[in-house]
């Protein structure tokens, strides 16, 4: 193997300060002194460096005389700033880094001793990774505490007010080339001390060859002369620290009391009567004072007992007297000042007045009441004297009820109201007991009452006497001045009438409506009240819910409700209108208020002239129209239309059917038979039962027939009359009763061989009907419609007269969203009948010159009112007939049915001859009957026998 030497060089850092030593020279304790110096590295390396100083302290850091001075309190004042371990006296900055290589660093080195000595020591470097102590510079430096003196060691304060702060200055020197740190020390034991001292600056710097002046404060605690001494410490300075003496003298306020007696004379008892003492503080300082009475239980008393008078000041004490009966009182006031002598001052003071005392102020003002409702005033009355006391109520101007036996005797000065002359009636105010005795100490219950029937204000003064002890002359003791205003309760309502209007239309819903009531107390006095109102309506709360039935609610001053109004309360589509009384009762007073509350609901309504249509009977095979009016009563249009009810049972037709055998009318009792519905044909449309002419006493003949239905047993020509009678007893099938109206026929008529004669019953034969509907008999137009509000339509209800057809209907008038209307329609058709009751006048021999009277009787004898009428009526009269002309009074006119007319018949024959004449009547449409006139026309004369010639 070659082998390859190898040679080098190491060589160590190369550093070096600029500077030999660092030479501090002397500096002062606790101020600090920097120096400075430059660390090179002339190696080719950079360097990392620690920097030490050998043998500085390892404890705390040394304390600077600028914080101390922050510290006048802190103990090292006393005790000196060493500590456990040496304080750390040296600062280098920086302590720590790296010199660049052919570099140098800037070093500064700050000593602040806290050690009064000589310093020889060295600044270590130690170069990491190297070794340490590997350059050291050399420290020196000598530490001095300058001396200081003190001026004025003596500060006299002179005379000093008790705790009052007085200020002197105490002048500090240094002589020195140092500057120093010095502190006033705090005052230890300081509760003790006959005087409190204090600076507002207690520590500072003062500097090299200059004077300080410290400000001192002195507060003396006692009085008399006082000497304590003050410490001065300078910082680092060993041993006591400097003395200051102070002195003073300490003494209390001057204050002077004035007056030095308070007599108050006659006052009155239990009522405060006060005097003021003036307390004059003279000092510069606070006087403390306290007041007191002397005696036990004293009248007296001040205000304020203590208090503090000002410097060079003044302040008002109160002493006020309270005798708590009368006679003479004294007293002494005993006024202490706080450091000064007691001032005692004399009081003297004798009672007068009365010991009864009331919380009844003299003039009573009872504010307002309601009238008719009492009002109550309760008050106490306490004797606080030391004497019974007997009192007496009375009213200025009324006589004195008394209710004991034995009253008190009178004397002594009287009221000067006593001589008027009592008013009649009674007070409005009075006491319920009127006598009153109390022990002392004793209270009694009173009680003031007062009512009035008006409204009105009152004014009444009420007078107490006393007899007290054992006296015997009463004295008025008091007066009250009593003042009411009685009023009535006023409610203003913010309407008197509420109207509720409801428009139900058809598609409307009726739902509750609300109106706001606002009540308002307009008098002075808050009241309560108790609402009553009746369905439909109901009141409630301004939240629409209904209040309790008999509620009361209270009034302060405005309550807000509201009405309710249910418009579906009837159960029914016709308008209604609702009418209510709201009754408002007052709780404190018998007034009563009302509110007048309308409900309107208005449906669709009509109003019809008429609940029934009857056309009565007509003749056969005509028509009959009448006419109703229908009115829109309400605000509402109303759309309607008519039909006829369906009900069989109030629905009717029915047909009147006679047969031939009517002609057998003379003299019988004609029953008229329709068949009923449901039951066998019966053999023949009509039954005829006779009987003879005295089962009922009298001639009879039909007038009138109803349609009214029986059920009896057929017809039998070979029966007898009781054989038929027994037949119907038989049936006993009394469906529907029959209306028969009997009329004695007149003498002639009723004769057998003179047979009545009834015209018009041809038209009774029989008829074939077929089955009709009710509205081929009757008709309404128009069947629908719209009427306005207000307005007014004729209804044509129009009737068709079937050949003797009964016919009854009920038309409804259908209003949407309204009610149905019913309409009775009834109709009646027939044909008429009449009965003459003589056919033929025979006058026989009649003065020719004379007119001629008789009387035929037309009668009515269907049920159909009908005309008559005599044609070609005589030009003539009934008191000069026209010759052979006969004249019938009256020619024309109208008969109803059952009823008759008589006419006159006037006929002068106006020749000598028979004659016969005819004349016409003709009823309605009928055949005209004739009616035959006839005898014989003369004149008087005589017939004599004798011959003509004698």
């Amino acid at each position: 193997p070659c082998l390859c030497p190898l040679r080098g060089f190491v060589k160590g850092p190369t550093l070096h300060f600029d500077v030999p030593a660092l030479h501090f020279g002397d500096v002062s304790f606790g101020f600090p002194c920097t120096l400075r110096c430059c660390l090179s590295n002339n190696s080719l390396a950079p360097v990392a460096f620690n920097l030490h100083v050998a043998g500085d302290g390892l404890g705390e850091p040394s304390v600077c005389s600028y914080a101390q001075i922050l510290q006048p309190t802190h103990q090292s004042w006393r005790k000196g700033a060493q500590g456990f371990m040496n304080p750390r006296e040296f600062t280098i900055s920086p302590c720590r880094g790296i010199v660049r290589a052919l570099g140098s660093q800037d070093i500064e080195v700050t000593l602040c001793s806290n050690t009064v000595r000589e310093y020889k020591m060295e600044l270590v470097v130690d170069v990491d990774g190297v070794g340490k102590k590997l350059l050291a510079l050399t420290l020196t430096a000598r530490c001095i505490v300058p001396a200081l003196r003190v001026l004025n060691p003596v500060v006299m304060f002179d005379h000093c007010c008790l705790k009052v702060p007085y200020k002197e200055k105490l002048s500090l020197v240094n002589d020195s080339d140092f500057p120093g740190c010095y502190c006033v020390l705090h005052q230890e034991h300081k509760e003790k001390a006959a005087a409190w001292y204090s600076s507002s600056v207690p520590s500072g710097i003062i500097e090299a060859h200059s004077l300080v002046e410290i400000p001192l404060t002195l507060e003396a605690q006692l009085l008399g002369e006082c000497n304590i001494t003050a410490e001065l410490a300078v910082f680092g300075r060993e041993g006591s620290p400097l003395e200051i003496h102070l002195e003073c003298t300490g003494q209390g306020p001057v204050v002077y009391v004035d007056p030095r007696e308070i007599n108050f004379g006659p006052i009155q008892v239990l009522q405060d009567t006060s005097k003021t003492l003036q307390l004059s503080n003279y000092s510069d300082i606070p006087a403390t004072f306290w007041a007191e009475m002397a005696g036990k239980r004293s009248c007296w008393r001040i205000e304020p007992s203590k208090g503090v008078v000002p410097p060079n000041s003044e302040v008002s004490v109160t002493v006020t007297a309270n005798l708590k009966d009368t006679g003479k009182f004294q007293d002494k006031v005993k006024v202490l000042i706080e450091n000064s002598p007691t001032t005692i001052i004399s009081v003297l003071a004798v009672g007068t007045g009365t010991t009864i005392v009331t919380d009844l102020v003299p003039k009573l003002d009872l504010k307002t009441h309601f009238s008719l409702t009492p009002c109550y005033c309760r008050f106490q009355m306490t004797n606080k004297g030391r004497r019974i006391h007997q009192l007496y109520w009375s009213t200025e101007g009324f006589s004195i009820f008394r209710r004991s036996t034995r009253p008190p005797a009178l004397g002594g000065t009287k009221h000067k109201a006593a001589s008027q002359t009592p008013r009649s009636g009674s007070p409005v105010f009075k006491l319920q007991l009127l006598q009153v005795e109390l022990r002392p100490g004793q209270t009694g219950e009173m009680v003031l009452e007062g009512c009035s029937s008006t409204a009105q204000e009152v004014k009444e003064r009420l007078l107490c006497h006393a007899v007290v002890g054992k006296d015997k002359a009463k004295k008025q003791i008091m007066q009250v001045d009593v003042t009411c205003k009685f009023i009535c309760p006023a409610l203003q309502m913010s309407s008197s009438v509420i109207t509720f209007r409801v428009e139900k239309k058809p598609s409307d819903v009726l739902i509750p409506e609300y109106k706001p009531l606002s009540l308002k107390n307009t008098c002075s006095l808050p009241f309560s009240i108790v609402l009553d109102l009746e369905q439909p309506f109901q009141i409630c709360n301004v939240d629409q819910q209904p209040l309790p039935a008999d509620s009361k609610v209270s009034i302060w001053e405005e309550l807000h409700l509201c009405i309710r109004f249910n418009p579906a309360y009837e159960n029914s589509l016709n308008s209604w209108v609702a009418e209510r009384v709201l009754r408002i009762r007052f709780v404190e007073h018998p007034h009563e208020e009302q509110i007048t509350v309308q409900g309107e609901v208005y449906f669709p309504n009509l109003h019809l002239q008429t609940k029934a249509v009857d056309f009565g009977c007509i003749m056969n095979d005509t028509e009959q129209v009448l006419y109703l009016e229908m009115t829109n009563c309400s605000p509402i249009p109303a759309q309607y239309h008519w039909s006829f009810q369906t009900d069989s049972q109030v629905n009717t037709i029915r047909y009147v059917h006679l047969c031939a055998l009517l002609k057998a009318l003379a003299p019988v009792v004609l029953f008229v038979l329709c068949q009923a519905p449901g039951c066998k044909i019966l053999q023949s449309d009509c039954l005829i039962l006779q009987t003879r002419k005295r089962a009922f006493g009298l001639p009879a003949c039909l007038v009138n027939i109803s349609t009214l239905e029986w059920e009896v047993a057929p017809y039998s020509a070979s029966c007898g009359t009781e054989a038929a009678h027994g037949a119907i007893k038989k049936c006993q099938l009394s469906v529907q009763p029959m209306v028969l109206v009997f009329q004695e026929l007149s003498s002639t008529a009723a004769e057998p061989h003179s047979p009545v004669r009834m015209r018009g019953l041809s038209q009774f034969s029989e008829v074939e009907h077929s089955d009709i509907g009710m509205q081929e008999v009757f008709d309404v137009l128009p069947l629908w419609g719209e009427l306005p509000p207000g307005e007014s339509q004729l209804v044509t209800f129009t009737f068709f007269g079937h050949a003797n057809i009964v016919a009854r209907v009920t038309a409804l008038c259908h209003v949407e969203g309204g009610p149905t209307y019913q309409v009775v329609v009834t109709g009646e058709a027939s044909c008429p009948s009449y009965q003459l009751d003589k056919e033929e006048i025979d006058w026989g021999l009649q003065v020719f010159n004379k007119v001629l009277e008789a009387e035929v009787t037309l009668r009515n004898t269907g049920v159909i009112e009908f005309t008559y009428v005599v044609p070609n009526p005589s030009t003539g009269t009934a008191a000069n007939p026209l010759p052979g002309v006969p004249v019938v009074v009256p020619s024309t006119g109208s008969i109803a049915p059952g009823k008759e007319q008589v006419l006159k018949v006037y006929y002068l024959p106006g020749k000598l001859r028979v004659f016969c004449r005819t004349f016409q009547i003709q009823v309605a449409h009928l055949e005209p009957a004739e009616i035959l006139l006839k005898g014989e026309g003369t004149f008087p004369r005589i017939t004599m026998d004798l011959p003509w010639m004698l």
